[in-house]
């Protein structure tokens, strides 16, 4: 059986954390600190004035015979320890009330408790006053200390007296001082170097805000490009896609028009509406091609008519009138060749943006545009090849002369103008590919089928639809 302890030893809880909080407040730089300096200084002061330690000043004749009762001297020191809970709102009055006591208190004979009070003092007014006064304040300290070590020198005829003097006089006066000036010194490099971190930091974050708007800023303009570009295109989808619909009308119109028990009659409606037919697959093939890149927000501009394959004469007359070096090569004379609109309007908006480019990156250099018609082992499939090559060095290059690595993918973040043209091939089923050619300059490639419309048979246009 044991017996449980009525409460903690002086080393349970309570005692440590008495411990903690007496650390806190001694090491606090505010008024509880000055607090506990105040207490501190003067039960240290009150034991050294019961052990004797008074009387340090022999002055010589009628103040030598000035004793006072020891509680006249607490007393004193009492009000020099209530002198230093004000040092920091007000550090050189603090002082001034300081030095009456000193004063007193040596002409009773001096203690070292008092000693005490007006170090603390010196240190206080020396920390917290400001330029002014603490320039005054070194002054008349230095002041001090060199003539009462003259002094005391002279008195005794004795050079060890005007040392010592000296020495006594510079740690109570000059000590405290020099360590208030070290500590402010630091102090104030500490909260420089404070400064200048936050500085930093808010330089930092500024420049993160402003790469971040300048991102943001890039992204919508690609943005704008594209939508731009994609709104052109579906206008372009407007006008061919209105066309078929119109022929649509016309024939149906036709062959409503006859009467149907006329033989004639019953062949024109075969025909025309063959040709219906052949509309509505047309229509059906080209707006599956470039449905994706219709947009319902785009702004409302004037319908432009889209441009053709049969209009690059036109592009390349107005590239050489802006002073660049153009030749089209063109050996299957695939610009006279009926292609399908939506092929043909790509094809033409690639080559414009191709000659766009090289007279905006590359200008007076030559330009080499070239077309080539490809026919696949498939029925009725062939491919259209456009290369546009500016700033080349021995012409085109031949067929086959250009291998996939000679595109890398890279090249086409450079700008929209790449982007835009990537998205009008691969919107009717084509690649496209752009980046420095093997022989040097900046070549584009874009390979576009075309049997867009054909590809679809009489069975499948219910699915297409």
């Amino acid at each position: 059986m044991s017996v449980e302890p009525a409460g903690p030893g002086p080393s349970g809880p309570w005692w440590r954390t008495l411990a903690r909080a007496l650390r806190t407040l001694a090491t606090a730089d505010d008024r509880r600190g000055d607090a506990v300096t105040a207490v501190l200084t003067f039960l240290l002061g009150w034991l050294l004035i019961e052990v004797g330690l008074v009387d340090i000043v022999r002055w010589g004749g009628r103040l030598d015979d000035l004793d006072p009762e020891p509680w006249w001297r607490v007393a004193l020191l009492a009000v020099g320890c209530m002198l230093i809970l004000v040092k920091r709102a007000n550090p050189m009055l603090a002082l001034a009330g300081g030095l009456v006591v000193t004063l007193v208190d040596l002409a009773w004979g001096g203690t070292l408790a008092v000693v005490l009070v007006l170090w603390d003092l010196l240190y206080g007014a020396a920390l917290w006053s400001g330029p002014r006064a603490r320039a005054w304040l070194w002054g008349t300290a230095l002041t001090v200390s060199v003539v009462g070590a003259v002094a005391a020198g002279e008195a005794a005829r004795d050079v060890r007296y005007f040392v010592y003097t000296g020495l006594q006089l510079g740690a109570v006066l000059l000590v405290p001082m020099w360590w208030a000036d070290n500590v402010r010194q630091k102090t104030e490099l500490a909260e420089l170097e404070r400064a200048r971190a936050d500085e930093a930091a808010r330089a930092a974050e500024l420049e993160r805000e402003r790469a971040a708007d300048l991102a943001t800023i890039a992204e919508l303009d690609r943005h704008e490009a594209v939508q731009a570009e994609r709104a052109a295109m579906a206008r372009d989808l407007h006008d061919v896609i209105a066309s078929h619909l119109s022929t649509i009308a016309i024939h149906s119109g036709a062959a409503l028009a006859v009467p149907p028990d006329d033989a004639a009659g019953a062949r024109r409606d075969r025909a025309a509406l063959e040709q219906v037919r052949a509309s509505s697959v047309a229509s059906l093939a080209e707006m599956r091609a470039m449905i994706e890149l219709l947009r319902a927000d785009a702004p409302r501009d004037p319908l432009a008519a889209p441009g053709r394959l049969d209009r690059l004469g036109a592009l390349v007359d107005d590239a050489r009138a802006a002073g660049a070096d153009v030749t089209v090569e063109d050996p299957d004379r695939v610009t006279t060749t009926p292609l399908p609109a939506a092929t043909g309007q790509a094809l033409h908006r690639i080559a414009q943006e191709a000659l766009t480019n090289a007279r905006k990156h590359a200008p007076g250099a030559a330009v080499v545009v070239r077309l080539a018609r490809h026919d696949l082992p498939e029925p009725r499939r062939s491919e259209v090849v456009l290369e546009v090559r500016s700033g080349a060095r021995g012409g085109a290059l031949p067929d086959g002369a250009l291998p996939d690595g000679a595109l890398p993918a890279g090249a086409l973040s450079a700008g929209t103008g790449m982007l835009t043209m990537r998205e009008r091939a691969e919107g009717v089923g084509g690649t496209f590919g752009g980046g420095p050619a093997p022989g040097g300059g900046w070549l584009v490639r874009a390979v576009v089928p075309t049997d867009a419309v054909a590809a679809l048979e009489p069975d499948h246009t219910e699915e297409a639809v």
